[in-house]
């Protein structure tokens, strides 16, 4: 052990100890071996040549994800679902009801939209969420993207259909950002208030490719096409002085 330095092993009758966190509890005092749980086996008292300290035998609430919190190996810590935090289970509201309290990683939630991009013209598209390993949300569920905007989400079948920003919430969004936004689309519970679950989605911006080779080639579904006509141009094409407008859609 050392300086200050206290060491938390998690013991086992068939593993050997597993070490899951360190703990500075005296800056540059050496800890005695005397060390004695407190009644509620919450804390551990140590005691350096100075003085006694009480240590909790955990700290869940540094750990900012369900996989993070997993992840750590405390025992004392799983992931409070619809709180979104990292607790002990005597800590999470509701803890024995299914999939409140997650203590493995692969009951961490999951989250699925399609489409998972639109373009920036596109407004109210409805997306369709699937979530694995959530509890039930009979007391409902608003879909956020980022801090931006919300739209209630309604369930049916199992899945999440929720409602795309309207024109005018997209603006603020996509604003001078390329020919993409990438933002967090989330899940948040009503009951609590809490934002749970999260997937990526792209909105995609074709008019800000200047020619049609850029236009094609990206990553989305850009056509290069004739204004005002709206017919499609071939790339490879000779545009010739006073011809039609043309830009990528």
């Amino acid at each position: 052990m050392t300086l200050g330095d206290a060491r938390i092993l998690v013991n086992s009758i068939t593993q050997p100890a597993l070490l899951y966190e360190n703990v500075v509890v005296s800056e540059g005092n050496p800890i005695l071996r005397d060390m004695l749980f407190s009644p509620d086996h919450q804390y551990i008292y140590t005691l350096t040549d100075e003085e006694v300290r009480r240590v909790p035998v955990e700290s869940c609430e540094q750990y900012s994800s369900c996989s993070e919190c997993l992840a750590s190996g405390d025992p004392h810590c799983g992931w409070c679902v619809l709180h979104s935090v990292c607790s002990r289970k005597d800590r999470c509201e509701r803890a024995d009801e299914p999939q409140r309290f997650a203590s493995r990683l692969e009951q961490c939630v999951r989250l699925m939209v399609q489409p998972n991009n639109i373009s920036v013209t596109m407004s109210e598209v409805q997306l369709v969420l699937q979530a694995q390993n959530v509890p039930s949300l009979a007391a409902g569920i608003n879909c956020s993207f980022e801090d931006y905007t919300e739209t209630e989400g309604h369930i049916m079948g199992g899945r999440i259909y929720c409602l795309s920003p309207s024109a005018r919430e997209i603006a603020p969004i996509t604003r001078n950002q390329g020919d993409k936004r990438v933002v967090k689309l989330y899940l948040k519970s009503r009951e609590t208030g809490k934002k749970f679950a999260s997937v990526d989605f792209v909105f995609y911006n074709c008019s800000v490719h200047q020619s049609c080779l850029s236009c094609v080639n990206g990553s989305f579904p850009c056509h290069w096409v004739q204004i005002p006509t709206h017919v499609h141009s071939q790339c490879q094409r000779l545009l010739l002085p006073g011809g039609p407008r043309q830009t990528c859609l």
